[in-house]
């Protein structure tokens, strides 16, 4: 079967074998000025699709930042009023995280595809319960409705419509009113964990396929309870590549875990990308994580933690969470928990055996016990308590009238 991705092109050789080319001329038409026209890839089939698909998002996020400085006009439509939330300086857009911006853009992406062509003036209220409706609707027969996606696409609705009455817009004024008005029914919260089994039964498996990097991120976020870009760390492109730190085609990482965060001791310290508060903790006290880190020689110490052993530099998310997620398959979990629910794991586990919440606030960095308690998941163990405790004290009361 004829191999196929995006910007893929086979070439013959003379001996017969076929070489794998990502060519961007082959994705859009607008690349003059792209730095790269061509890569030889390859793999087999599905690291040579992954990284054509790695290679195009790249193409287009550089083709996106073109767009962004010839500044569109807005013409009246739901699709130019985006492109100005994008392209202006001031824009809130242009001021968040870049992880955050491109969670932003899946949303954006999909308003302008499906209903971008709209125009302001002619919508009511009626339209956007269409939208959200039609958003929600599953993927395919048997499928689940996607809530998630349909709510956060209302959301940069009302995003971009405020800023539409940032920008002084007469419909924007009148929309923004009737959006004020109504709700979307939000995704129910996340009940699911990653169990102290399943995480290590994950590294367990990761180790077998000589995945090293996977085990010990997995221990990262299970044991520390820390959160999955302060593990892996995220790139975001940079306009000053020759300022230092790691680069990869003019993408900076940060925020991820270096070696230099772990003393001597075994005592990771590291800020915290969400709050900036400094998280410690001693990697001794757990085994599992203890094992994993000593696995890596001591010259080898240098720089990120967790590098993919393929590129030999950091994960990109996507990447990584397609690695996980096929070794968290074969090890027996679940497709519907989520590498990112090693965390809650980790604050559940602390809760059921007994920790005092205000130290599970400390362990996993919140800033208030709220927090916390969203992330402790309700659990058979802590409902067993619970009648055990009742049924003791119910015991104790019929002793005393008894006695009497």
């Amino acid at each position: 079967m004829e191999l196929k991705a995006p910007g893929l092109k086979a070439r013959r050789r003379t001996n017969g074998t076929v070489a794998y080319y990502w060519v961007a001329s082959a994705v859009s038409r607008d690349t003059a000025g792209y730095p790269i026209k061509t890569v030889r890839v390859h793999g087999d089939d599905n690291e040579i699709r992954h990284r054509c698909r790695v290679l195009t998002a790249e193409l287009k996020e550089w083709l996106s930042q073109q767009d962004r400085g010839q500044n569109k006009r807005y013409d009246g439509t739901l699709r130019s009023l985006i492109r100005l939330y994008q392209t202006t300086p001031e824009s809130p857009y242009n001021h968040v995280k870049a992880n955050t911006r491109a969670m932003y853009d899946e949303s954006l992406g999909l308003l302008e595809k499906s209903v971008g062509a709209r125009r302001l003036g002619k919508l009511t209220g009626l339209d956007f319960v269409r939208w959200y409706n039609n958003f929600k609707l599953p993927a395919s027969g048997g499928k689940p409705e996607r809530q998630r996606r349909a709510y956060k696409a209302m959301q940069l609705l009302r995003i971009v419509i405020k800023f539409g009455v940032v920008m002084n817009i007469a419909e924007c004024f009148r929309l923004a009113t009737i959006l004020s008005g109504m709700e979307f029914t939000a995704p129910a919260a996340r009940t699911k964990s990653v169990t102290y089994d399943q995480a290590q039964t994950i590294c367990e498996r990761a180790i077998e396929k000589g995945l090293l990097s996977i085990a010990i991120a997995q221990a990262l976020q299970f044991d520390l309870t820390l959160r999955q870009i302060d593990v892996i760390g995220r790139w975001e492109r940079t306009k000053d590549p020759e300022t230092g730190g790691i680069v990869d085609r003019g993408q900076r990482w940060v925020d991820g875990l270096l070696w230099s965060h772990i003393g001597a001791d075994g005592v990771l310290s590291k800020p915290t990308s969400k709050t900036g508060q400094t998280a410690e903790h001693d990697t001794h006290a757990y085994p599992m994580l203890q094992k994993l880190l000593d696995m890596v020689p001591q010259d080898q110490r240098v720089g990120p933690v967790v590098k993919s052993e393929t590129t030999g530099l950091p994960y990109r998310y996507r990447y990584f969470y397609k690695i996980w997620r096929e070794v968290a398959t074969e090890a027996g979990v679940p497709k519907d928990v989520w590498n990112r629910d090693s965390r809650a794991g980790g604050v559940t586990e602390g809760s059921d055996a007994g920790a005092d919440i205000e130290h599970l606030r400390h362990h996993a960095n919140h800033k208030n016990i709220q927090t916390t308690t969203r992330y402790n998941r309700t659990t058979l163990e802590k409902t067993r308590h619970v009648a055990e405790l009742r049924i003791a004290r119910r015991k104790a009361m019929n002793t005393q009238k008894t006695d009497v």
